[in-house]
């Protein structure tokens, strides 16, 4: 047992499974939430209205086995205008967390989470909607240089502030202009609505399905994976503390997984939390079960940051201890 370590030791294992976000099989890890708070006070103030992760924080889900980090940010506190500059400050704190990953070969994806909408206005109401998100895209892939493998495009956050249909358009073109523009790195496009995985097949007499308009979308470079988002509360909120059945859940997850498979695409599940009861935490359990399949690139467990309290699905170690979730949690990322 001594040589097989030290001959590990050599090789450079470390004990984490870190890999970046094009070489990763699968990227797993945690919403890292507070970028995105306060929203109704903007631009608001750093470490006062809204926080950034802090290195201990990030070293904690690492020593966990997490290679992926989803950093929720808000559009209007990195670009104040339309077609502006980038605010010098949230550049700041994000250039570090890409440096973090970097140097331990994990994977951040970029959160926007806006829901579809800019500067109070839903994108529909905007006169060329793709061109003004892509100008975003356009300048963080600028701002950050050659270290796209660190970092993932995530376009839009729950866009539920518009239709499935206009999101699509919207997705499809910002997403083809990425790869014309130039860049190289993971696209993670999102469902419309609330991206639910339960409603991933559903339509409606006005507005088709995410599984009907994503179908046919297909990346040059084979670095796109398609966002769902699914809690385990009866109405799909992630709002309350109870679960649905693990059965439920598994037909559910299924039938996402038999889309991927059929229309060659890969999933990862942006969010998805549950309260530390043991009814919870065997839903839980299906769920990372579900996702071991190939049609799902990965996950990010929803939430934990340093600013959550009680909240009750949060992960966020409290007085050194770990939160019930993490022993399921644990040997998934292991």
């Amino acid at each position: 047992m001594k040589i097989l370590l030290t001959l590990l030791l050599l090789l450079g294992f470390n004990g984490f499974a870190s890999a970046d976000c094009l070489t990763a099989s699968r990227l797993q890890g945690v919403n890292l939430a507070g970028a995105e708070f306060n929203a109704s006070k903007l631009p608001g103030k750093m470490f006062f209205n809204y926080t950034y992760p802090d290195t201990a924080t990030l070293d904690y889900f690492r020593g966990k086995g997490a290679n992926l980090i989803r950093l929720p940010i808000l559009w209007e506190r990195y670009q104040p205008e339309a077609y502006g500059e980038l605010d010098t400050a949230n550049m700041t704190q994000l250039r570090k967390i890409v440096d973090y990953a970097k140097q331990y070969d994990m994977c951040i994806w970029i959160d926007l989470h806006n829901y579809a909408r800019y500067l109070s206005l839903p994108l529909s109401d905007y006169s060329n909607p793709d061109a003004l998100l892509y100008d975003f895209w356009r300048r963080i892939d600028e701002a950050l240089g050659d270290d796209s493998q660190y970092w993932a495009y995530g376009l839009m956050n729950e866009p539920a502030k518009v239709t499935r249909q206009v999101w699509a358009d919207i997705a499809i073109s910002v997403a083809k202009q990425l790869r014309n523009g130039g860049a190289t790195g993971l696209i993670i496009v999102p469902g419309g609505n609330w991206s639910g995985a339960h409603s991933w097949l559903k339509s409606s007499s006005t507005d088709p399905s995410n599984a009907e308009l994503f179908a046919n979308l297909e990346d040059p470079l084979g670095r796109m994976v398609f966002e769902v988002h699914q809690y385990a509360d009866s109405n799909y909120s992630g709002t309350k503390t109870d679960c649905i059945t693990v059965e439920k859940m598994q037909i559910l997850l299924q039938r996402v997984t038999d889309w991927a498979a059929e229309n060659n695409k890969q999933m990862i599940m942006g969010e998805f939390g549950v309260d530390g009861s043991d009814a919870c935490l065997k839903v839980l359990d299906s769920m990372l079960t579900s996702m071991q399949s190939k049609e799902w690139r990965g996950w990010s467990y929803w939430a934990a940051g340093a600013w959550w309290g009680s909240y009750p699905f949060s992960i966020q170690p409290s007085n050194g201890e770990d939160k019930p979730q993490m022993a399921v949690l644990s040997p998934y990322l292991q």
